[in-house]
């Protein structure tokens, strides 16, 4: 709508309100004059309508008590006077007697329309008016006429209404035409030559320059001779304009050569945000184009995390309440939505009354020194001791935790070479291969025992970097010291409860769960291990001939030659006493396990030197191998080796009796446990 009332010309922006209002004026009156005359009209037939009807309701009076149809009847026709009726009925709470006329048409009312004639009198509808006029006699109104009556005269009368209204319109039109004609004349035509006069200054047109012609001694005319004055004035001023552009088009281009040169995002922002110059580097900056930049909402090209807040503070800015001083803001990366960090300083231009802003980014600085105080973080933080070293060994920088590990305070340890902290000669030992590891792969790991400064030693892990600057080439070391204290007692404890403290071996529990492990694993291999049981022979004689001392000293010695004749997947435990299991894994052939088994019996055969007395002592040993699918436990399988072993005693010692034969994978079945 605004933007066709803004193409309209003058003489139309003039004539329209002009002709709007008179319409509006003519249009009000005429339909309030319309309804004026339908309601007196209305209001007309109805009166007249009541009235014959009560005269006539009074004649009726003794027809209606003598209950006469015939008398009723001939009065009712008396209603033939008014042509516009075209029925009548009188109801006592019957149809008494009726008049209808031949000219007009009737049109039954609806239940709905005799409802609403019942309760207000008369009714209107679209082609009859229907009334209901009550009857008064003997003090009573049981009886009415309920009278239709034509409209067609009240329509006729509407039509004519209207016609009359036309012409009038039309005389409307006439008057209109007539003003919009003087308003061309008077004011129009004047001002469009004062436009046209003015378009060819403003496209600088001096060819087809228009002199406005002086026609009226009025305002207009008065204005037509100041424009051509002011034209030739403007004539003179153009010379010096020109000299002037000349001189600020060379300044602008300085201007702009500095501008360029600017690695900072510069942006002029007048008081509502919005850009209005911006340089190049704003596309190095803020990813967008110089062209692109012009125009935008300064929040809006940021894209700041936080709107609210950063709105908050550049309103106080553009309000000349604070100024930004190296401000930094978080804000989205208009391409890869990734953050980035931006420095921003403003300045106000007092004399445009806008401000500019310098924006640097610094996402890469601001990384940087996060980073930064995040290692440092991680560095105080850290449980572990870390010890920096320099190129040439001198100690740079500890952190706390190196004092409640090693003993040593910073200030002790700081400036002075690592040797100084070392036990040299256990290090010489290793000096060599931390070298190596450090010029291969700028990484060494491995176990260290350091000296406290209370003079105790502590297991440490130690884990030892080369960090090499590529760009000045210098290289740091550091190192990072785990405490060992506790994993290592937790080895020692875990030891304690599954070997044996006589012989170091495994114990009951550590087979029980070595046998168990395998049965498991099993399941899915079906691989063939065996289990072999020892039991010493003689071994009673010598605790009763020796001592328990000298029998314990056997027990380290057997121990420690059964460990040497297995290979290094099988495995050997003390199970109580003097008996002994050898597990066997993954037996395939059982010539590896006879050779196995004369092995441990041709060991335990040799004589056993002990405090000058040669000790001579056997073994038998009872073998069960365990194939898959058995559905057996480990105590089954213990039982069974011993039933072995001990048949292998019963049958003369120093024997290997076998409670199973071995099958070969093809003939493995499911069998039921025994």
């Amino acid at each position: 709508m605004r933007r066709w009332i803004n193409s309209l010309s003058l003489g139309q922006r003039m004539s329209l309100p002009i002709m709007g209002f008179i319409l509006l004026v003519f249009l009000s009156f005429q339909v309030i004059t319309y309804q004026t005359f339908i309601k007196k009209e209305r209001a007309s037939l109805v009166s007249r309508i009541e009235i014959l009807a009560q005269g006539v309701g009074m004649n009726l009076t003794a027809a209606i008590l003598f209950d006469d149809r015939i008398a009723a009847q001939e009065i009712l026709s008396s209603f033939k006077a008014e042509h516009s009726i075209a029925l009548v009925e009188l109801n006592d709470g019957k149809l008494l007697a009726q008049y209808s006329s031949q000219n007009v048409d009737y049109v039954a009312p609806t239940e709905q329309q005799r409802i609403i004639t019942k309760q207000q009198g008369f009714h209107f509808g679209n082609s009859m008016l229907y009334l209901d006029v009550p009857i008064a006699y003997a003090d009573k109104s049981e009886a009415s006429l309920f009278i239709a009556v034509s409209l067609e005269q009240l329509h006729q009368l509407q039509i004519t209404q209207l016609q009359y209204s036309l012409f009038l319109f039309l005389l409307y039109l006439v008057v209109c035409g007539y003003i919009v004609n003087r308003l061309q004349a008077w004011v129009t035509k004047p001002i469009a030559e004062l436009n046209k006069a003015m378009r060819s200054i403003v496209n600088d047109d001096k060819k087809h320059q228009f002199t406005p012609k002086v026609t009226t001694n009025d305002e207009l005319g008065e204005l037509a001779n100041c424009f051509n004055d002011m034209q030739v004035k403007l004539q003179e001023r153009d010379v010096k304009i020109r000299t002037t552009l000349q001189q600020f088009s060379q300044e602008k281009v300085f201007a702009e050569e500095v501008v360029a040169t600017v690695q900072h995002a510069l942006l002029v922002i007048d008081e509502s945000a919005t850009i209005t110059l911006a340089n190049d580097a704003c596309f190095d900056v803020l990813g967008v184009p110089q062209r692109s930049a012009v125009k935008q909402n300064f929040i809006q090209l940021l894209r700041p995390q936080q709107p609210e807040r950063f709105k908050h503070q550049l309103t106080s800015v553009l309000s000349n309440k604070q100024h930004f001083n190296h401000y930094v803001v978080k804000c989205h990366s208009p391409q890869t939505q990734a953050e980035r960090t931006l420095q921003i300083v403003s300045r106000p231009l007092y004399h445009q009354k806008k401000f500019l802003f310098a924006i640097e980014d610094i996402t890469k600085q601001h990384l940087a020194q996060k980073q930064q105080r995040l290692a440092a973080n991680v560095f105080d933080s850290s449980q572990d001791a870390i010890i920096v070293l320099s190129q040439s060994g001198i100690i740079e920088m500890v952190n706390p935790a190196f004092e409640n590990l090693i003993g040593f305070e910073p200030n002790e340890v700081i400036g002075k070479h690592f040797h100084s902290l070392l036990d040299m000669a256990s290090y010489r030992l290793i000096e060599n291969h931390i070298r190596n590891h450090l010029n291969e792969r700028n990484l060494w790991q491995g176990e260290y025992h350091q000296l406290r400064r209370d003079g105790s030693t502590i297991p440490l892990l130690l884990r030892v970097h080369r960090l090499t600057d590529p760009q000045s080439g210098e290289s740091q070391v550091a190192i990072v010291a785990s405490d060992l204290r506790s994993i290592k007692e937790n080895e020692r404890l875990e030891r304690l409860a599954t070997h044996d403290s006589l012989t170091n071996l495994p114990n009951r529990s550590k087979l029980h769960t070595q046998i168990q492990t395998l049965l498991t694993h099993q399941q899915q291999s079906k691989d063939i291990f065996a289990v072999l049981f020892i039991d010493l022979d003689g071994f009673k004689t010598i605790n009763d001939n020796y001592g328990h001392d000298v029998g314990d000293s056997v027990l380290k010695i057997v121990a420690a030659r059964m460990s040497r004749t297995i290979r290094q997947t099988d495995m050997v435990g003390r199970l109580s006493g003097d008996e002994f299991i050898t597990v066997i894994n993954h037996v395939a052939d059982a010539s590896k396990v006879e050779q196995t088994s004369e092995r441990i019996l041709h060991k335990l055969h040799q004589p056993i030197s002990l405090d000058e007395n040669i000790i001579e002592v056997g073994a038998s040993i009872g073998c069960y191998y365990v194939h898959p699918g058995e559905y057996q436990n480990v105590d089954d399988i213990l039982r069974r080796a011993d039933k072995a072993m001990y048949e292998a005693k019963r049958t003369g010692k120093g024997k290997v009796v076998i409670f199973n034969p071995l099958a070969t994978v093809s003939t493995i079945k499911t069998k039921q446990p025994r």
